[in-house]
């Protein structure tokens, strides 16, 4: 390929290597929870019908699976484009790995063996009052591993603090705040690269993000316990989704940081640190940390105040985003001459596809709005939209970039034609979730009623087709990580 990089710089061979393992083994859960994906939307549309309790295992498992691969595979790239201007310990990131597939083991053993059929959020009182369909051992392993995940990644969010701070002599300057609060006019010699500003900022999300799940943990283990007899619903519920929806969310911008490195080499035009991207970043850090509120609009006995701030940062966090991702992506890309390739394509579609999932959570978001549409599949659109086209095309663009620079190998246009059924498979499959909510169709049914069916019946051959892209695409990276792999072995 034509495209030069300094991922690898000589001496980073062995973090390389942990972040190809990273994204490999993201990439890999990401595929086999898309076949579960399939069975979903196979069951919906009346052509496979699973039993209620498979389905719902099937549900909660591919939720919690395809958020952890994709996370893992976002960490992944980040570790490889940092580790090229940053030191970051080996050591650390092989048991971070580890940690974090322990937590997945115990995800599946809860899922699948225990039958754990909670959902993804195993939000409180459900997984203890399961009505003969599993266990407490199956909801405790299932507590476990998510525990286990977010440990990983407080971990993780430690060691890129930890490094970036260091490398720029703290955490301000990895922030650039003199930068910032100077209006550009000092510190501009030593700024953070895009990806370090990224990474720093998602790292103090990340801590928070992780201490919020633990206070929701740690009493529901000691209700399991006996110790604590019971545990605030509300309360537990707004630690939850302080936790979940801010560890998805943090999720995209670290596959956003991967389009901020990447896209460049393809239009040709260099993305610096700028005063805007850096106030935007900054602001972040606070705006990803309040839309959490507007999964608790329908709660009544939550205080106004709250579901305020929720309207307010679920509208603020988009500004953002569209400003410097979105806004900054296109205007890239804009008579660049821009040489379409794999990862070109991949960020293209991914570029729109967060723009319209974004559009569809801030409508959602609206309070008005929310009363109606919330319980509708129109929650998945929206989220499979910037998801499966946003953060993990992002993520799976710069896995094909990275693999095929250290293999020194070049594309055919069956992979280009493949990244395209990528983008054509997933906009039907994603339209048809948007017209089901349009048309009330709920969500985290089961059983879809005869005149619900049709929308999964179109939905599945674009799931066909959206597969057979993702898979000649996983064929092509699978022949090009022994090279890839040879290359990194040049240095320790």
């Amino acid at each position: 390929m034509n495209a030069q990089t300094k991922t690898f710089n000589g001496t980073n061979g062995a973090v390389l290597r942990i972040a190809l393992v990273y994204m490999i083994t993201g990439f890999a859960v990401f595929l086999l929870m898309g076949l579960l994906g399939l069975l979903m939307r196979l069951d919906h549309a009346g052509i496979f019908v699973l039993p209620p309790q498979w389905f719902y295992r099937i549900m909660t498992l591919h939720g919690t699976g395809m958020i952890a691969a994709v996370m893992l595979a976002a960490m992944g790239g980040i570790i490889a484009i940092v580790s090229a201007s940053v030191p970051l310990s080996p050591r650390m990131l092989w048991t971070i790995y580890i940690i974090y597939f322990l937590g997945a083991g115990f995800v599946i053993l809860a899922t699948l063996v225990g039958g754990f059929a909670a959902g993804w959020t195993i939000l409180h009182p459900l997984p203890y009052e399961p009505k003969g369909q599993w266990s407490l051992w199956a909801a405790l392993a299932m507590f476990v591993g998510t525990l286990f995940v977010a440990v990983a990644f407080l971990l993780y969010c430690f060691q890129m603090l930890y490094a970036t701070s260091r490398v720029h002599g703290g955490v301000r300057k990895a922030l650039a705040w003199e930068f910032l609060f100077s209006g550009g006019r000092r510190g501009g010699n030593s700024l953070p690269r895009p990806a370090e500003l990224v990474a720093t900022v998602v790292a103090i999300d990340g801590i928070i993000a992780v201490l919020a799940g633990a206070l929701y943990l740690i009493p529901l283990f000691a209700l399991a316990a006996g110790v604590v007899q019971s545990v605030n619903v509300l309360l537990a519920k707004n630690f939850l989704f302080l936790f979940g929806h801010t560890f998805a969310n943090l999720n995209i911008y670290l596959s956003a940081a991967l389009v901020y490195t990447t896209l460049p080499l393809y239009t040709g035009r260099p993305l610096k640190t700028s005063w805007p991207m850096v106030l935007a970043l900054n602001l972040v850090i606070i705006l990803v940390l309040m839309p959490y509120f507007h999964h608790l609009y329908q709660d009544f006995v939550q205080p106004l105040p709250l579901h305020i701030i929720g309207q307010i940062g679920s509208y603020g966090v988009g500004v953002p985003a569209f400003l410097v991702t979105i806004i900054g992506g296109l205007g890239l890309m804009y008579r660049s001459g821009m040489r379409w390739s794999v990862p070109s394509i991949l960020m293209a579609l991914g570029l729109w596809g967060w723009t319209f999932g974004g559009i569809g959570a801030v409508l959602d978001s609206t309070i008005a709005v929310n009363q109606v549409m919330h319980n509708t599949l129109w929650v998945p659109a929206h989220f499979h939209s910037y998801y499966l086209m946003g953060a993990a095309g992002f993520a799976w663009a710069y896995l094909y970039h990275l693999v095929a620079e250290l293999a020194e190998a070049q594309e055919s246009g069956l992979s280009r034609a493949a990244a395209w059924l990528y983008g054509i498979g997933g906009a039907g499959f994603l339209l048809m979730f948007f017209l089901s909510g349009a048309n009330s169709v709920p969500r985290r049914y089961a059983a879809h009623l005869p005149q619900w069916q049709i929308f999964a019946r179109v939905a599945v051959p674009f799931v066909i087709i959206l597969g057979i892209g993702v898979g000649w695409l996983a064929l092509e990276v699978l022949m090009r990580l022994g090279p890839a792999w040879q290359r990194t072995q040049a240095t320790a």
